[in-house]
């Protein structure tokens, strides 16, 4: 009789134990990336074309395809936020050059004092392009914004995985804001005739 209550209560507790093993482990959720706190630009335009010339790699040392908030995804949602249509013709493209994130391992040093301090293990580098394209009824540009930010930072060894993360998406959306902060007075002076006053 012991047998006989055993053998079905190991199977159970084995069970569970397999149950367990395959739960995936809780991942950090970060918030949507948004800009729409800020003031939008409206424009006398008919449409707001995105158009994306860049094209994300799995090839290292690319990583746009695995960060949190990629940075082509975080321009087309500044775009989307911050310029907006409210006219009968015309278009304004907003034209994404570059939108990479890459990770480059660094060299480690050895001897007696890397023991005891944390070494830099590789550097991040974003970099974002982007051109904003007043155009008429046959799609001649008539005026253009240019806008260009790039920013690194390195990491350190030890970093958990949710830690590299956080970091990742801090500079993608602290690139695409200062992006903004960059092209903002540039619209307004450049698309001044085009503007609608709020």
């Amino acid at each position: 009789m012991y047998r006989q209550l055993t053998r079905p209560l190991v199977l159970a507790v084995g069970l569970l134990l397999a149950a367990c093993s395959n739960t995936p482990p809780p991942e950090d959720k970060f918030p949507p990336v948004s800009f729409a706190g800020q003031p939008p630009f409206v424009f006398n335009v008919a449409k707001v074309e995105i158009v994306s010339k860049f094209v994300s790699s799995s090839t290292p040392p690319h990583i746009e395809l695995i960060v949190p908030v990629s940075p082509e995804s975080a321009l087309k949602r500044w775009a989307e936020d911050r310029i907006k249509p409210k006219g009968t013709s015309g278009t304004l493209r907003v034209l994404i050059n570059d939108a990479s994130a890459t990770e480059t391992p660094l060299k480690k040093e050895e001897g007696a004092s890397s023991l005891f301090t944390k070494q830099e293990t590789s550097r991040i580098d974003v970099s974002v392009e982007m051109v904003l394209q007043m155009l008429d009824e046959r799609q001649f540009v008539k005026s253009s914004v240019n806008g260009k930010v790039a920013k690194s930072r390195t990491l350190t060894e030890g970093l958990k995985l949710n830690e590299r993360d956080k970091i990742l998406y801090d500079m993608v959306v602290d690139v695409v804001r200062d992006m903004g902060a960059q092209v903002d007075p540039l619209i307004q002076n450049t698309f001044a005739p085009w503007m609608v006053l709020q």
